[in-house]
């Protein structure tokens, strides 16, 4: 099946697309599911502010720490969205695409904005999943937690998360230690790719087991000003 990508949900302002192939190193070639706004491209809407409708609160945008390259791979995919290259949503195909993928839900964008049924639906079909949401406080979306993984910045964040039920995936300065119940992703260990790891899936399998953390990534402009927030 030749499928570069599906268009999962779109509502006035955002919408949220499946692709099917990646050349990320770290996560593999797992499908991404992105979520970007609709009207205006990525690159413009992290100029102009925009990208708030996709991405929240999360500290990340506030303190211009995210290690996402929004002229990257989010400005090809919506190009290729407004250029018509990816199929409406059809359940039956999506289904027969996922069955050899695993997925990492929110390659950019907040995960939560995707319809529950959505999020139930590919983790059911697919061979995994990983995903993260700082919306771990908003009880509005406390039922995500058995698919994806809290969003931490500090410790005191690993504290409240663990004991709302949530296991936590911590970004971390170089020399922050790990807390109780946290293990380093084994991708900087062992060098496993995320679609043959897929510990960051929620509560999943593991209940209340391990919680990750990854030391900060990205350009050293971003990582230089993450650790001087997080001494």
């Amino acid at each position: 099946m030749n499928l570069k990508g599906m268009v999962l949900n779109e509502t006035k302002e955002i919408v949220q697309i499946i692709t099917f192939a990646s050349a990320n190193r770290k996560t593999g070639d797992m499908a991404q599911v992105w979520i970007l706004n609709k009207n205006i491209n990525p690159v413009q809407a992290f100029k102009n502010g925009e990208n708030v409708k996709i991405c929240f609160d999360c500290p990340h945008l506030k303190n211009k720490t995210c290690y996402v390259n929004v002229g990257q791979a989010p400005q090809q995919v919506y190009k290729a969205y407004k250029a018509g290259k990816y199929m409406s949503l059809d359940l039956n195909v999506l289904k027969v695409a996922l069955k050899w993928k695993a997925v990492r839900f929110g390659a950019y964008g907040e995960p939560v904005l995707i319809p529950l049924h959505l999020v139930q639906f590919i983790a059911r079909y697919s061979r995994g999943y990983t995903g993260y949401t700082h919306q771990w406080r908003n009880l509005e979306f406390w039922e995500y937690r058995a698919y994806f993984m809290a969003s931490a910045d500090n410790a005191q964040d690993v504290i409240e998360a663990h004991a709302m039920g949530w296991r936590t995936f911590r970004v971390k300065g170089s020399e922050q230690p790990n807390l109780e119940k946290e293990i380093d992703c084994p991708n900087a260990l062992t060098g496993v790719q995320c679609r043959d790891c897929r510990l960051c899936h929620g509560l999943g399998a593991h209940g209340n087991g391990k919680s990750i953390t990854v030391i900060v990534h990205g350009t050293q402009g971003k990582i230089n000003k993450f650790n001087a927030i997080n001494l």
